[in-house]
C-alpha cells in the first residue's frame, strides 16, 4: 500500500467482502449489535410506529435542500463551507437531504432508467441468467426477484415480503465486474459504467464536504473509503394492483441502511412513497427535479459518534411503477478501523462504541 501522510489505523486480516454487498444494505440485527445505538433506537422508534403509518402532511419542510455546486468547483471555499455545514446540519437533523447541483446529468440518469426498465420488463428467465455463476444467497447474486423484506432486518417479522425486484453490482471498474454486467437490453451495461463513472466528482464532493464539517485534514476520507468500488443498483417496484397487495405489505418495508451515505435517484415519473421516520412519524421526501437524495447509514453515524443519524425509512406502495438508481459515498475500505473522528464537539468527543471494521462479522 502506498505510503500515506495520514494516519490510517487498519485491520491487518479483514476478511473481502463479497463483490455485491450494497452500500445502502438494511441493518441486521447483527448491524444493530455492532454499529450502537443509532441503529438500536431505530429499532425501538420502528416497533413503536408499527401499527400507526402515520403520515406527517405538510412537513416535508424538515428535509433539507442543499446546493452542493460550491463543493465541486473547488475554488469557492466559502461556498464549500457553507454547503458542509448545511449537509452536517440536515444530517445531524433527520439523517436525510436533498441535494443539487451535483454535476450529474438528468439525460444520463434518463437514460440508465430507461434500459433498466427494459432489463426489468423481461421474462424472468432472462433476467435470471445474469446469476449464472453467482452463489444463491442474498447479496451473492446480482439479480433478486421479489425476495427481500426489509421490514425483518429491524426485527420486525409481521409483514409480506417487500414488492421490489433488484440488480446489483460492486466495484463496476474492475474488469471482472465489467465482464459480468448484463448484455440485454443493448447499452445497459455501457450506461451502467458511464453512469458510476460520472458519480466520481460527487462522490469527491461529498468527502470534501464530510471533512470540513467534521473537522478532518483534507483528502483523509479520500485516503480512507472506496471511491469508485462502490456498488450501484437499480430497484424497480412493479405497478402492482390494489387488490393483490397484502395488509402491511411495502414496496421496501422500513430499514436502515448499513454504511456510509446512500445517493439514491429518484423516479421523476413516480417519485412519491419514500418516507422517513422523523420525530415519531412518518414524513414523505418530497422530490425536487434533477436532484439526488442522500441518507446517512449506521456505520457513518457511528463513525460522528452518533453526531449524524442514521433514520429509519421505507417506501410505500403508491400507483405506478418505479425505477430508482442507488449507489453510494463515504464508505471505507473493509480493514479500516472505525473510531469517532477525533475533532468532534466536546458532546460528541466521549466515544459511545468500540473499534470495529466494516467487514467485522
Amino acid at each position: 500500500r502506498p505510503r500515506s501522510r495520514f494516519v490510517i489505523r487498519r485491520f491487518p486480516s479483514a476478511r473481502a467482502r463479497s463483490m455485491f454487498l450494497r452500500p445502502w444494505l438494511p441493518c441486521s440485527r447483527a448491524c444493530v449489535a455492532r454499529y450502537g445505538a443509532a441503529a438500536n433506537a431505530a429499532r425501538l422508534q420502528l416497533r413503536r410506529n408499527a401499527t400507526s403509518g402515520s403520515v406527517a402532511l405538510g412537513q416535508t419542510w424538515r428535509i433539507a435542500a442543499v446546493d452542493i455546486s460550491a463543493l465541486l468547483r473547488r475554488d469557492d471555499a466559502s461556498g464549500s463551507r457553507q454547503a458542509a455545514k448545511q449537509l452536517s446540519d440536515a444530517f445531524a437533523d433527520t439523517g436525510f437531504a436533498i441535494v443539487t447541483g451535483t454535476g450529474v446529468s438528468t439525460k444520463q440518469m434518463a437514460r440508465l432508467r430507461g434500459l433498466a426498465y427494459q432489463f426489468f420488463e423481461q421474462g424472468l428467465d432472462a433476467k435470471n441468467a445474469v446469476n449464472d455463476g453467482h452463489g444463491e444467497g442474498y447479496g451473492e447474486k446480482p439479480y433478486c426477484h421479489l425476495e427481500e423484506n426489509g421490514a425483518q432486518l429491524l426485527g420486525d417479522f409481521s409483514r409480506p415480503t417487500d414488492i421490489v425486484e433488484s440488480l446489483t453490482y460492486r466495484g463496476l471498474s474492475e474488469l471482472e465486474v465489467q465482464a459480468q454486467l448484463p448484455q440485454s437490453p443493448a447499452g445497459l451495461k455501457e450506461e451502467m459504467m458511464e453512469f458510476n463513472d460520472s458519480l466520481a466528482e460527487m462522490r469527491r464532493a461529498l468527502e470534501k464536504a464530510c471533512e470540513l464539517a467534521l473537522g478532518l485534514e483534507d483528502g483523509f476520507l479520500g485516503a480512507t473509503c472506496l471511491g469508485g468500488q462502490e456498488s450501484l443498483r437499480l430497484a424497480y417496484y412493479p405497478d402492482v394492483p390494489a387488490s393483490h397487495i397484502l395488509d402491511g405489505q411495502m414496496r421496501y418495508g422500513a430499514h436502515v441502511d448499513s454504511f456510509g451515505l446512500t445517493v439514491l435517484s429518484l423516479d421523476p415519473a413516480s417519485p412519491g412513497g419514500l418516507q422517513v421516520n422523523i420525530d415519531d412519524a412518518w414524513v414523505d421526501v418530497p422530490f425536487v427535479e434533477g436532484s439526488i437524495v442522500l441518507n446517512v447509514g449506521a456505520l457513518l453515524s457511528r463513525w460522528t459518534n452518533g453526531r449524524w443519524q442514521a433514520s429509519v425509512h421505507r417506501v410505500l406502495c403508491n400507483p405506478g411503477a418505479r425505477l430508482s438508481i442507488v449507489s453510494g459515498a463515504v464508505q471505507p475500505h473493509d480493514d479500516v478501523l472505525i473510531e469517532v473522528f477525533p475533532l468532534l464537539p466536546p458532546s460528541h468527543g466521549t466515544p459511545q462504541w468500540g473499534v470495529v471494521t466494516p467487514s467485522a462479522e
